[in-house]
């Protein structure tokens, strides 16, 4: 097997809007200050669930709300990450557009959500209708078979092959592209646990997406990258480049925000999304998923 063969054989979010009805916050309070009140700042709070992700025994782990004026320009005025379903952001007078995200459990990712917000002056502290939103594609997709690669417009460091040569080794597909920063700056701690873990059954598969014709353009486009972050020295993952359209690989996948990386176990299926290797939990699970004995068949 050469050194940059990946296969055995012959080789080796974006988020979907949906509008939710007008949200007035409660009335002024009348008498005695609220005292969710900072000043003229109202408090915000809510909970955001997944009902079709807990019946597979996932859960939010991180609330996420972004709000943005509806007079302002696009940026948003204030956000919040909270600690599992429960979020809270204090707001002044003004009417808001807020966004719903959140991050669950094994990494997953959800369907955003959006509603309008009147917040009013001297206003109550106003508790939100819950907030349910749908899992993503990718996040559907925890427990499937793997999809397999299709429409690949190139390959680097490899010969080109299918996901079905790997079964039986666990598999990382690192979803980056040559203008993502934090792809650049993750790419090395991959680089390590793949080294660390590859004679134990780990391989690694880099994929870009189709913002570039070819791989000459490709490489040309992540000269910068190899000079700033990796100090002039190529990482030389085994590389596919996503050929997009129906049958991308980004698009069978459902990801729509890079760095992504996709887990997939001995037997093929996908175990789980992770944001970046160098997420402590993201080696722990490497070495989990070694540890199980592929099936006999």
């Amino acid at each position: 097997m050469l050194r940059h063969v990946l296969f055995a054989s012959t080789i080796a979010g974006v988020c979907v809007l949906a509008l939710a009805p007008l949200v007035r916050a409660a009335a002024p309070s009348r008498g005695k200050a609220s005292t969710g009140n900072q000043g003229s700042q109202c408090l915000v709070a809510g909970r955001i669930t997944s009902t079709a992700y807990a019946k597979v025994g996932g859960a939010i782990e991180r609330a996420i709300v972004y709000a943005y004026s509806a007079t302002g320009g696009g940026d948003a005025v204030a956000n919040v990450i909270g600690k599992g379903e429960r979020f809270e952001l204090r707001l002044p007078p003004g009417e808001y557009t807020l966004r719903f995200s959140a991050v669950g459990t094994r990494g997953a990712t959800f369907q955003g959500d959006e509603t309008k917000l009147t917040v009013n002056s001297g206003q109550r502290p106003t508790e939100l209708p819950t907030v349910d939103l749908a899992p993503s594609k990718t996040t559907l997709l925890f427990g499937q078979p793997a999809p397999e690669i299709e429409n690949a417009a190139g390959w680097k460091n490899t010969a080109p092959g299918k996901l079905a040569e790997l079964r039986g080794r666990v598999v990382v597909l690192d979803f980056f592209a040559h203008y993502c920063t934090i792809c650049h700056m993750q790419a090395p701690e991959l680089a390590r646990i793949a080294t660390k873990y590859r004679s134990q059954g780990l391989a690694v598969l880099a994929v870009h997406d189709d913002s570039v014709a070819s791989v000459d353009e490709m490489d040309q486009k992540m000269a910068k990258a190899v000079k700033v972050y990796w100090h002039g020295k190529d990482l030389a993952f085994p590389t596919v480049l996503d050929g997009g359209g129906e049958k991308g690989i980004f698009r069978a996948y459902g990801i729509g925000a890079v760095p992504a990386l996709i887990v997939i176990d001995r037997e093929g299926r996908v175990v789980r999304r992770f944001h970046q290797a160098t997420d402590p939990e993201f080696e722990k699970e490497i070495q989990r998923l070694l540890a199980e004995r592929p099936r006999r068949r």
